[in-house]
């Protein structure tokens, strides 16, 4: 059997308010490693389902790396709703706001654009938080938030219908209408 190295790492839930935005976090309770033979997945459904049982957590990540492999397993107790903030939980290093007012039209392709100085940047000085999936509650004004972590950059748009979208709509040429009409 192979020697396999694992590292599990247990997660709560908790508030983070930056400027005045907020949104839930994975905060580290606790961070183990082993050192365990056996067949990879084995191991990891194993260590996955008894911590399933732990009362209290919120989200464990298992790391099991071998000769040549490495694997990273997350699993949920309580499943967050609404953005994911970065594809995977990651340490947060900081989180930039993007405000309606930075932002400019960019022309015909339908998006918004802004630039690095347009962000608002607020630091994350805990190396227990981590990110991944949110539900954020931000005021109307508020329309990105750009989180920087440890294994790189994310940009999740707050999803609401209020933000006009940007779009591009032909004008007529003169003598002509938008609207048909039928006789």
């Amino acid at each position: 059997m192979p020697q396999l190295d694992i590292k599990i790492k247990r997660f709560v839930r908790e508030e983070l308010r930056v400027s005045d935005a907020r949104f839930k976090v994975l905060k580290l309770v606790s961070e183990e490693e082993r050192r365990v033979s056996g067949d990879p997945l084995e191991v990891t459904a194993r260590i996955l389902e008894e911590e399933s049982k732990s009362q209290g957590l919120d989200y464990v990540v298992v790391e099991v790396q071998g000769q040549g492999f490495k694997s990273v397993v997350g699993e949920g107790s309580r499943r967050g709703s609404g953005i994911i903030l970065y594809p995977k939980p990651a340490q947060l290093k900081r989180v930039g706001i993007v405000r309606v007012q930075a932002l400019k039209p960019a022309g015909s392709s339908g998006y918004y654009r802004f630039n690095e100085s347009d962000i608002e940047w607020f630091s994350v000085d805990d190396e227990r938080v981590y990110v991944y999936d949110a539900e954020v509650e931000a005021p109307q004004d508020i329309v990105f938030l750009v989180v920087d972590t440890s294994d790189g950059r994310s940009i999740a748009r707050i999803q609401r219908s209020s933000l006009p979208q940007q779009s591009y709509q032909p004008q007529p040429q003169q003598g002509q209408s938008t609207e048909s009409s039928e006789s």
